[in-house]
């Protein structure tokens, strides 16, 4: 009886450490949702454009710069999500466009036109590489900043090491380790990670107005994960709870698009705590 015991003991051992090697081999082919393509693939979009590259230590960095002329407002700098390529961002940027902004849209390392070697330090280079250079481009406009999802991160720290003045959180994380134990709360998650991205610590250390839209039936980031952030938002920082919202309709839902005319849309940026449906 004994020895049954044991055996299934280390066999459940065993298991429980090939899965948690398995997590943490794959762990990039888990965080990032590649969707490369051609060198040579030309975007098509209905709004003008043009492609914008940029190097980093060796890796080729590609971003879609959507642009209304030379009398915009200044430019939106948006951090995607894990998954799809700048194919994909035309209809993020259109509200932006229309509120006065262009939009520069960028792929992370491995995505669309992007290479180079991944890491979090790497990720989050390239991340200020894009602001410097939309600073630079823009210097006598605003440069405002966005974030979606996993891009969230890198949008809080960009607004934590660079001087920036407005910041827009669709359904962000408090760190992926969160997200992940909320996920796998039977694996040691912190230990395995190699991209924590620790959201609110950034956050906590970020300049600006900051605003934060997060739904509560967000099937992704869990609510919670995101409500977590409130804690170390600012005096002039809002967190607006959408209710019904999810992880797939936070950008193209008519309320969450008509409060942020509100508050982009002029100087004056209207306080609100909860969206109605």
């Amino acid at each position: 009886m004994l020895k049954a015991v044991v055996r299934v003991s280390s066999v459940a051992a065993f298991l429980y450490v090939a899965l948690a090697a398995t997590i943490y081999s794959f762990q990039e082919e888990l965080m990032f949702h590649f969707a490369p393509v051609a060198q040579g693939h030309v975007y098509e979009f209905d709004m003008p454009y043009e492609d914008v590259f940029l190097s980093n230590e060796g890796a080729k960095l590609h971003g879609i710069l959507f642009r209304q002329g030379e009398h915009s407002r200044g430019v939106v700098l948006y951090y995607k999500g894990n998954m799809g390529n700048v194919g994909w961002s035309e209809e993020i940027a259109e509200p932006f466009m229309q509120l006065g902004f262009d939009v520069l849209s960028m792929d992370y390392r491995g995505f669309g036109k992007s290479t180079g070697a991944l890491s979090e330090a790497s990720l989050l280079k390239d991340a200020e590489l894009w602001h410097d250079y939309a600073k630079e481009r823009y210097a006598d406009r605003e440069v405002r900043i966005l974030g979606y999802s996993m891009g969230t991160t890198f949008a809080s720290h960009v607004a934590a090491v660079r001087d920036v003045s407005d910041v827009i959180l669709f359904a962000p994380m408090k760190s992926v380790v969160d997200v992940a134990e909320r996920r796998y709360p039977y694996l040691p998650v912190a230990w395995l990670s190699e991209y924590p991205l620790r959201n609110i610590e950034k956050l906590a250390r970020a300049g600006g107005k900051i605003v934060i839209y997060h739904g509560t039936d967000d099937q992704i980031i869990a609510y919670q994960s995101g409500k977590a952030l409130e804690a170390v938002l600012g005096a002039d920082d809002t967190f607006v709870t959408v209710p019904g919202g999810t992880h797939y309709d936070i950008p193209w839902r008519a309320d969450v698009r008509s409060d942020i005319a509100k508050r982009w849309g002029s100087d004056v940026a209207p306080k609100q705590v909860t969206l109605s449906r």
